[in-house]
């Protein structure tokens, strides 16, 4: 039977392998979030302000899904 010390010793190990791929992949989420965040700030950025009838429309689309304009 294993000793108390070494339980909590291959414990901590595990959970410490665990932390580190969790570790891992948040921050491949955030890294792909920044990409996709930077990609559109840049469409938008290269579609110039909208035109009122581009505004209507969209209040229109977003009005058609259930989602308001203060939601935005």
């Amino acid at each position: 039977m294993k000793k108390p010390i070494e339980s909590i010793r291959h414990f901590c190990l595990v959970q410490l392998e665990i932390l580190k791929d969790r570790e891992y992949r948040l921050r491949k989420e955030i890294e792909n979030c920044k990409i996709q965040k930077e990609f559109l700030q840049q469409i938008l950025k290269d579609l110039g302000t909208p035109t009122p009838s581009e505004t209507d429309k969209i209040s229109s689309l977003l009005s058609i899904t259930g989602i308001s304009s203060n939601e935005k």
